[in-house]
């Protein structure tokens, strides 16, 4: 049970970090190249803290930090980053003494600029879903490279629009994690449909192998290790057919050709496909091509 939430905002972090990389609604620092003291961000505390409408871009390029945000477990290490949503509840349960990690910290309203950028792109919903990265050593090093340009730029008292510039470092940022959810929706897309395609493939050999002895398709689904329904689904998503229609084909196909190619009688031909009687394969026959078995073998 959680007995007190510290409420951070902005202007709390400002006054513990007390360094120069601070803009009205904007601040970036880090544990590798400056000292941070009294802050509990970084710090393993026995009390939760609430982010008080600030989101927080956090990158690892050594050890690891273990935290709980609500009841997530959580854990940033090497060549991860993180985002973390203003208004939830975060606490820090473990730091590696090697932990070097960069933060940058955005009040709401620092990037509400005329293109409204963080709205057209529809972040929020995608980062509450999974809010982790691994980065590719060449993306990671492009953060570092941001992220020191963000410093220098925040420094730079002489240029008039360091302010607008390090927005659009900002949008820069959220323009590559926007790519890192992207990629990793089709990437989850690209497995499921490689999966699909793979139960669909094992499935029509499985088929060609036992259609003349197996007809019903819950012998195919406890092959493939699936419920009915769902081999169903997959197969009909992947072809364009119900399961036991490609059984059906391939019963008819066979039935058809023993009718036209050779003069087994239609119980033999039964048998082979194993029906119980003549009469259900007649019917089964029939419903499927409009013929009776000795229909089909007189036709022309």
């Amino acid at each position: 049970m959680i007995d007190k939430i510290f409420k951070v905002d902005f202007n709390i972090i400002m006054q513990n970090i007390r360094n120069d990389n601070i803009e009205d609604g904007f601040m970036i620092f880090d544990n590798f190249t400056e000292k941070i003291k009294n802050y509990d961000l970084i710090a393993v505390t026995d009390y939760p803290i609430r982010l008080n409408a600030i989101t927080i871009i956090a990158f690892c390029n050594e050890g690891f930090m273990k935290y709980n945000m609500g009841l997530k477990k959580m854990s940033i290490s090497k060549n991860q980053l993180h985002v973390i949503l203003s208004d939830q509840i975060i606490q820090t349960t473990e730091i590696s003494s090697d932990f070097k990690a960069g933060f940058m910290v955005i009040r709401r309203d620092f990037l509400n600029m005329p293109n409204n950028f963080m709205q057209t792109i529809n972040l929020h919903n995608s980062l509450i879903e999974k809010c982790y990265f691994d980065l590719p050593y060449g993306e990671m090093q492009e953060y570092i490279k941001i992220f020191e340009m963000m410093k220098d730029k925040i420094r730079d008292m002489k240029n008039h629009y360091r302010i607008q510039i390090v927005q659009n470092y900002c949008q820069i940022t959220f323009y590559n994690i926007y790519n890192l959810i992207a990629n990793d929706k089709k990437n989850k897309i690209e497995i499921q449909q490689s999966n699909s395609l793979r139960i669909y493939e094992k499935f029509i050999k499985s088929v060609e192998k036992n259609y003349r002895q197996e007809h019903n398709i819950e012998f195919y689904a406890n092959y493939l290790c699936l419920t009915p329904k769902y081999m169903s689904m997959i197969i009909s998503k992947v072809s364009g057919k119900h399961a036991s229609e490609w059984i059906h084909e391939y019963i008819i196909l066979e039935a058809k050709a023993l009718l036209k190619s050779t003069d087994m009688s239609f119980q033999t031909i039964s048998d082979l496909l194993n029906f119980s009687t003549s009469s259900h394969f007649g019917r089964f026959f029939k419903r499927y091509t409009k013929y009776t078995p000795n229909e089909y073998r007189k036709l022309k």
